[in-house]
């Protein structure tokens, strides 16, 4: 009786259905597969940015803001130029070393040469998305505008 339903016809599709159903299947779970395979790739490279940007030590901290005499790259405004205007102000400037060629763009935080002082403001305007030079021209903040006149029409006039 087995082997006369296995002749009919019904069955037949019914198998090639099956299986095709089955390879389908195989093949979406290896695509999934492969899908999370590159979703780990991109989180180890995620991680691996990020320990390269933690390896900033103190001691290079510390070399980075005296090599650039405490003060921000982009705008200028220095820990002693707010001393020398009220003694202890300069205090409360807070500076950042910041990537000059930013980590996510194959810079490195190894070496002095690509850290650079920033006060908070600009490192966060700089981010990772600008230059210096692109910066400064979007600030309208800094030395420049601390010791600068301004027109009839209010607006800055540099140093």
């Amino acid at each position: 009786m087995f082997t006369e339903i296995l002749k009919e016809p019904v069955f037949m599709w019914i198998v090639i259905v099956l299986l095709t159903v089955i390879l389908l299947r195989v093949f979406l779970l290896f695509l999934s597969s492969d899908r999370q395979n590159r979703k780990y790739r991109q989180k180890q490279e995620q991680e691996t940015d990020r320990r390269r940007r933690r390896v900033i030590s103190p001691r290079m901290r510390q070399n980075v803001l005296e090599r650039d005499d405490y003060t921000c790259q982009i705008c200028g405004i220095s820990k002693g130029m707010l001393d020398d205007m009220l003694p202890g102000l300069g205090d409360y400037l807070l500076l950042e070393i910041d990537h000059i060629k930013p980590v996510s763009r194959g810079g490195t935080g190894f070496t002095e040469d690509n850290l650079q002082t920033l006060c908070w403001r600009c490192n966060r305007k700089k981010s990772d998305k600008r230059t210096n030079e692109e910066t400064r021209e979007l600030i309208d903040y800094g030395v420049d505008y601390l010791f600068s006149d301004t027109d009839e029409n209010g607006t800055h006039q540099g140093c």
